[in-house]
């Protein structure tokens, strides 16, 4: 494992007994993807959240979220930047004001 997923891995066995802190699905900070998992690992990912007293949802992003870093991590340089750039371009694109049919009215309420 790398060295997030192990900090997150081990955070979740030792904060067992207190429960998993809930993700806020609210937040304008989450993003849901929907991504195919095998079946063996949905129900091991139900099995754990069950014991962890969690929803596999948030779990599962935890999980998610930490070996992409890890992955981010160990990407070679040219790799790095091409994915760098790719994730300018897509926050860039996503900004209101550039997809059609959205009005964007800066200070306007």
């Amino acid at each position: 494992m790398g060295q997030m997923l192990d900090k997150q891995v081990g955070e979740l066995l030792t904060n067992r007994e207190h429960g998993l802190a809930c993700c806020d699905l609210k937040s304008s900070s989450v993003r849901m993807q929907k991504l195919p998992l095998a079946a063996e690992q949905a129900l091991q990912l139900q099995a754990l959240a069950q014991v962890l007293d969690a929803s596999s949802e948030c779990l599962g992003g935890q999980l998610l979220a930490a070996a992409i870093i890890d992955l981010w991590g160990s990407l070679p340089e040219p790799l790095r930047s091409a994915a760098q750039a790719a994730s300018r371009e897509i926050q860039q694109t996503g900004q209101p004001e550039k997809v059609p049919g959205v009005e964007f009215n800066l200070g306007g309420s």
